[in-house]
């Protein structure tokens, strides 16, 4: 595996943290504030300033609730929808253009749920109406507030007699401070992954016009053609425009062939530059074929050098195809069977980097 395709994992892996990083900062900051709501359950136990405190505290965090769900609430994205697929008609006989094929995307198998949307949008209408017509009631609904604090204070809170007048403020401060936090942090840090979500739903780099290397997939499939046919290789040696699907059905034919690895290979460090470095199928092939170098050098006596850079391939593609899909960890481990017709990764039943990866 060349440095390109090293530096695109990193740089994958990179990104993959730096989106998850604000859904893990708000799970932190919730746990933060359970253990710190606690707390002032505690002190609300006690008499004095320090019971005033904590209940003042927990009537803060009550609004600071409301006033975050109402900001999530405000703040979800909405999902715009259109039609994707358009279909081509061919001409009868066209080698270039199957009755089969759809320009652009296919039709997508699974959508987003917009549930949470629709939701939103039900929830902030209604509240939005009752609020406007209960407005009027709000000094009411506030001294009525205060008359429930100071009814229920406890003996201990006998003194404090603030907490009641300064209530409604305390329960305003954190309804608006709430609301603030989460329509910003929504808007800023969790509409990214609602967008991110609905770009993987919507992409399918699979049918993305190959762009790089066109010349030797071409290349590569009129050779397996002419030597044990199929009208799918075929196609993609006479085709003006070539898929990353139909360039990794040649890079899985190559496999099947005597030495074909070396040229998977080459023709794979090409596409490593291109949205197949997100397809596990991608990463599933390279790791085969570097599974079938690696066998060739253990055969030929080859230096430790080169046998530790053809695991290092295998063990990086590996990983990478089970991040993408946990499937492969079966498709991966199968391949190591050395009875197996299919055993490119036989000379790894054994290793101990490659077992963690599959198990």
């Amino acid at each position: 595996m060349n440095m390109s395709s090293h530096l695109r994992w990193w740089q994958w892996r990179q990104e993959e943290k730096k989106r998850s990083r604000p859904a893990l900062v708000l799970v932190v900051v919730g746990g933060i504030s359970v253990a710190f709501i606690l707390f002032l359950l505690v002190l609300s136990q006690f008499s004095g300033w320090v019971a005033a405190s904590g209940v003042g505290g927990l009537v803060v965090f009550a609004g600071m609730s409301a006033g975050g769900f109402l900001g999530f609430l405000f703040s979800v994205p909405r999902i715009m929808t259109k039609d994707n697929q358009v279909a081509i008609v061919a001409a009868p006989g066209d080698p270039d253009f199957p009755a089969t094929r759809l320009a652009g995307k296919g039709e997508r198998l699974l959508s987003s749920n917009t549930n949470l949307e629709r939701v939103s949008e039900w929830l902030t209408t209604m509240l939005v109406g009752v609020g406007l017509t209960q407005i009027g009631s709000l000094d009411d609904r506030f001294v009525d507030f205060s008359g429930f604090l100071e009814s229920n204070m406890p003996a201990s809170l006998s003194k404090a007699t603030t907490l009641p007048a300064i209530g409604p403020f305390l329960l305003v401060s954190g309804l608006v401070a709430g609301f603030i936090f989460f329509y910003l942090y929504t808007r800023i840090y969790l509409s990214p992954l609602f967008q991110y979500a609905e770009r993987v739903l919507q992409s399918e780099p699979g049918e993305m016009r190959l762009q790089v290397g066109v010349p030797k997939v071409r290349e590569a499939a009129a050779r397996l053609a002419e030597k044990a046919g199929g009208p799918s290789l075929a196609y993609t040696s006479t085709a003006s425009e070539i898929s990353i699907d139909d360039s990794l059905d040649v890079i899985f034919s190559l496999l099947y062939r005597e030495g074909g690895y070396a040229e998977a290979i080459d023709i794979g460090n090409t596409l490593a530059e291109t949205p197949a470095a997100n397809l596990a199928r991608y990463w599933y092939l390279m790791a085969a074929a570097y599974g079938q170098k690696h066998h060739e050098l253990v055969g030929e006596g080859a230096a430790t050098r080169e046998l530790r850079q053809a695991r290092n391939a295998v063990l990086s593609a590996a990983r990478r195809a089970v991040q993408l899909n946990h499937n492969y960890k079966f498709r991966l481990l199968e391949l190591t069977d050395p009875e197996s017709d299919d055993n490119d990764l036989q000379d790894f039943v054994a290793d101990k980097d490659f077992q963690q990866i599959v198990k």
